[in-house]
């Protein structure tokens, strides 16, 4: 699975977690990947809700298992500043992957999407380069070198 330079999003500016869920259920939308903002935007919630997908040192992984995407997507956006998120280490966000897959995926795909990207956090390289790259396609090749997933 590629995971394209349109699905990495730098320098957004937010307010919290809910407007960041917010902002990339709209992209999801307006790059076809969702017909409902909206419904993506409550399928993270609703998963929110069951625990934070906060992680430490800055990275979070919220997840949709929802009809309301189209394909499996990871989107990766690194916003601005920090943003209040509930987190192991009680610090904030700043680089969240957003993993969407719909229904028929849950089992499967979003499990290899989750494992290879939670085997890769764990890694402080990963969250070095990561941080250190500014070109959305270089961001785009490194994400799908380390944790693409065939589906």
């Amino acid at each position: 699975m590629e995971i394209p330079a349109k699905n990495i999003l730098l320098n957004i500016s937010v307010s919290d977690r809910d407007d960041l869920l917010h902002f990339i259920s709209n992209k999801c939308e307006a790059l076809g990947y969702t017909d409902s903002a909206e419904d993506l935007y409550d399928s993270f919630i609703k998963r929110e809700a069951d625990y934070s997908t906060g992680l430490q040192e800055g990275f979070a992984i919220p997840h949709a298992k929802t009809d309301d995407v189209k394909s499996a997507q990871i989107i990766y956006v690194r916003t601005n500043n920090p943003i209040a998120w509930k987190t192991y280490d009680d610090k904030p966000v700043t680089d969240i992957f957003a993993l969407m897959v719909p229904e028929s995926g849950v089992g499967t795909t979003h499990l290899k999407m989750l494992s290879n990207l939670a085997t890769a956090l764990l890694e402080d390289d990963f969250k070095k380069e990561i941080r250190k790259l500014n070109d959305s396609q270089k961001i785009s090749n490194y994400i799908t070198e380390k944790i693409g997933v065939n589906v």
